[in-house]
């Protein structure tokens, strides 16, 4: 069964793809309960022999139509790593919010009220939405380019908090990236299960405060698990990777830069080749 549903998700990626303006390869892949989810496909833009490790990159709901995390996966690929962008929530593309409109005005009210649509879901049942990471995560483990045992996932804002609770349940994931979670009262995780984990969070986030990273750290550290956490002053929800993509490089946002390349070596430290 395990063989069958790996062979439908090569398939629909070879089949049913299209390319992103920042070089991801969209396409669809199966859910257990039926239907499917668009993810994006990010590969390096040079060639590779070896299989690389891969990073399942889950973003809130709506959020696969913001740019700028479409930048960052590309650059994280051609870092050399196959990089996946999901919304574990598979929330209508329909109603959210476009690429410029999420931030501001009536696209920030409709991003808003889907948060919490979403929200009111889990706090009833989250395992439709862990399904979908490991529908993910089954697709990277068949993908010919990837390296099976070095499977990693970078979550964004409720994201991050699927990704500890699903991570301490399944051990094909060897690393989290916890980016701005919050409380784990809807999605609680076993820490003495957990792999290595990087916190990043800033102090004026408005969405989640800073103290669940702290405390994040605080059970990390109790439960002799390695961890890195990162808590910068002064900044809100997404600082790892806004910038204002209408007029603004990338790299003139030291903060992006830096973050960025503590994660790559985070990530190559603690899923080194041959692991």
């Amino acid at each position: 069964m395990r063989f069958i549903v790996g062979i439908t998700s090569l398939l629909l990626i070879f089949f049913f793809c299209a390319r992103s303006d920042a070089g991801g390869f969209r396409t669809w892949i199966p859910l257990p309960r039926g239907g499917s989810m668009p993810v994006y496909y990010f590969y390096p833009d040079y060639e590779t022999k070896s299989r690389l490790p891969a990073v399942i990159h889950g973003v809130g709901v709506g959020a696969m139509k913001i740019a700028q995390h479409h930048v960052h996966c590309q650059e994280l690929a051609n870092r050399g790593f196959v990089v996946m962008l999901i919304d574990p929530s598979n929330y209508p593309e329909s109603l959210t919010p476009g690429p410029f409109e999420w931030e501001r005005g009536l696209g920030y009210l409709v991003g808003s009220v889907n948060q919490g649509v979403v929200a009111a879901r889990l706090a009833f049942d989250m395992e439709w939405y862990l399904e979908a990471i490991r529908a993910a995560v089954g697709n990277l483990w068949f993908n010919p380019k990837v390296d099976p045992y070095r499977i990693a996932i970078s979550g964004y804002s409720q994201p991050a908090n699927a990704a500890l609770t699903y991570a301490s349940r399944d051990p094909r994931v060897r690393a989290v990236v916890w980016n701005y979670g919050g409380s784990p009262w809807i999605m609680p995780y076993d820490v003495m299960r957990l792999p290595p984990v990087l916190i990043f969070h800033g102090t004026a986030d408005d969405v989640y405060d800073v103290k669940h990273a702290k405390r994040l750290a605080q059970e990390l550290a109790a439960a002799h698990k390695y961890f890195e956490a990162y808590i910068y002053p002064g900044q809100k929800h997404l600082f790892t990777i806004y910038f204002d993509i209408t007029g603004e490089p990338r790299f003139a946002r030291p903060i992006i830069l830096e973050t960025f390349e503590r994660m790559v070596s985070f990530l190559n430290r603690v899923m080194p080749p041959g692991r």
